[in-house]
């Protein structure tokens, strides 16, 4: 039996084997990889007990106030402690997860006869044609027996006759008002309202739903790698990692990529070892006697994390296999404009689960459950943090007001080491990636894009506190996704930017010149223009390139 995840990433090479008995999961790490893991984690958490400890003495706490209002000091220091560690024990759930990497059972063979749909849903002018027509010919190419649907949100003439040659089923529930609502289970402009449409006209012709993106390109296997796990009667879908096959095109499709590695690999693994796969709905498979028992997918803007959440509640109590295989590769975000709206509607789909259905759904589930979803829709709020601390510096710079009274130089001392080996226990981590031997490094590229996107989080943040509808947007595939220079992207980066900037002079002038203060207000200000000033500036010289070329045809002309 496989014990280790280099021979997990090599599982494709086992034959499917014959079996009858309910799926089984087993430690990814073998004897040594968890004397050293827990080596590596109980050095962490004394690390981060250290620094606790001294973080969280009544001396840091600041005199700004005196008598009732002394309670103000409180909430700021409160601010900033949420500032800091936010991250860190992020950081510290992950490594906690990842002590329950595990890998199933070698494949078995599919059941005989399972009645199996093959699904993609397509939005015209989101994605091209060439994209729709590579992925049908490779899915309706996939080697167990099904039939294959496309949802068209278009009725797309051309999306029909690709069908139509290919041998593919068509659907469209545009038009049909029923499908079209304003909300609830067809909601329209929603990928679940768009499956649910189909689902309510052909639930009971299938027994299983395989489905992916358009731009995803399966391996030819990838039905008889993964329908064997539904012999147990308990599982309700099975998960694969989501792969980018556009690394090379832009360093932003590679940051992206990077960013997907720590997700797919000791994430998922370990959260299959806590019995909580994480439904992506980029690839699945799902029974349908699952679907009908949740009443479909959520429609909503993340909806595979809203119907994951359904299945795990004590009512349901579904079970799921995650197959940490390449079995499909699609294609990630390749500019800024995709990656950050592709962000935006993540962010605010998990904000908005947080506040309007966690309340609802969390107390149904088991404890580990609770905790586990919890923590983990904790994450996209690293947004409110940075603002809140660009709003105690900015507060300092121009009043005085400070939210605690450290010195930098302790910071450093304490906190430097936890940073430098928050960064080294991850480097350990990525032999449990799903392809360790590309899948490995700093990830610099994956850092500078999450530092990009915070204020993005915080502006879905507001978004969801507002009650505003995020209408889901397709992130563009293929050629759609053509390279251009957009500084509006980066507006909200330059306010923040500019925000710290101008505190900096200020308080200069009034002489609040903290260095603590100075230094991390110089970083903020640093980061936020470099974004906006990598758009602004290549912006600035194309456009005169043009009105140059435009002068010179003139005179040329005339």
């Amino acid at each position: 039996m496989l014990t280790s995840t280099k021979d997990m990433a090599l599982i494709r090479r086992i034959p499917v084997r014959e079996a009858v008995f309910k799926t089984k999961k087993y430690p990814s790490m073998t004897g040594s990889d968890f004397y050293i893991f827990f080596s590596l984690f109980g050095i962490g958490i004394a690390l981060a007990a250290f620094f606790w400890v001294w973080w969280f003495q009544l001396s840091h706490i600041s005199q700004n106030f005196t008598g009732i209002f002394h309670i103000f000091d409180f909430i700021l220091f409160f601010a900033l402690s949420y500032i800091v560690w936010h991250q860190i024990l992020m950081d510290i759930f992950s490594w906690y997860v990842a002590s329950d990497v595990s890998h199933p059972n070698a494949p078995y063979a599919p059941p005989q006869n399972l009645r199996v749909a093959y699904v993609t849903a397509f939005v015209p002018g989101a994605e091209p044609y060439s994209v729709l027509e590579k992925s049908l010919t490779a899915m309706v190419a996939v080697d167990y027996p099904h039939e294959t649907w496309l949802l068209d949100e278009g009725d797309d003439k051309t999306a029909k006759m690709i069908c139509k040659d290919l041998g593919v089923k068509h659907f469209s529930r545009k038009d049909k008002i029923k499908y079209n609502t304003d909300s609830g289970k067809f909601q329209s402009k929603t990928k679940g309202g768009n499956y649910n449409a189909w689902l309510h006209t052909y639930d009971t012709k299938y027994d299983i739903v395989a489905q992916h993106d358009v731009d995803f390109i399966p391996c030819v296997d990838f039905l008889t790698r993964t329908l064997g796990y539904f012999r147990d009667p308990e599982v309700a879908f099975v998960g694969l990692p989501q792969v980018y096959g556009n690394e090379t095109e832009s360093w932003i499709a590679r940051g992206a990529a990077e960013q997907t590695y720590g997700f797919y690999g000791p994430l998922q693994k370990g959260l299959y070892g806590h019995d909580m796969t994480l439904l992506v709905g980029a690839n699945h498979i799902m029974r349908m006697k699952a679907y009908k028992d949740i009443d479909g997918y959520t429609a909503h803007i993340t909806e595979d994390l809203l119907t994951g959440m359904k299945l795990y509640t004590h009512e349901n109590n579904w079970k799921s296999v995650y197959v940490p295989e390449i079995l499909l590769v699609g294609e990630g975000p390749g500019t800024w404009a995709s990656y950050l709206g592709q962000q935006m509607r993540w962010a605010y789909g998990c904000m908005d689960i947080f506040f309007r259905h966690s309340p609802d759904l969390l107390p149904k589930m088991s404890l580990k459950h609770f905790m586990n979803y919890f923590i983990l829709q904790q994450f996209y709020f690293s947004g409110v943090a940075q603002v809140a601390g660009v709003a105690l510096l900015t507060l300092y710079f121009f009043t005085g007001i400070t939210p605690s009274n450290m010195a930098l130089l302790p910071i450093f001392i304490l906190y430097v080491p936890l940073f430098l080996y928050q960064i080294a226990f991850h480097l350990w981590l990525q032999r449990f990636n799903i392809d360790p031997s590309k899948e490995k490094g700093l990830m610099i590229r994956g850092r500078i894009l999450s530092i990009a996107a915070w204020p993005v989080y915080f502006l879905a943040f507001i978004g969801v506190i507002r009650g505003k509808r995020l209408t889901y947007v397709v992130t563009p595939k293929g050629d759609l996704q053509l390279p251009d220079y957009r500084p509006k992207l980066f507006l909200p980066h330059f306010i923040i930017g500019s925000a710290t900037l101008l505190g900096m002079i200020v308080g200069y002038v009034l002489g609040h010149t903290a260095g603590p203060m100075y230094f991390w207000a110089i970083i903020n200000t640093s980061l936020m223009y470099f974004f906006f000033l990598s758009e602004a500036i290549p912006y600035t010289i194309v456009n005169l390139q043009r009105f140059a070329f435009g002068l010179f045809q003139k005179e040329v002309s005339a």
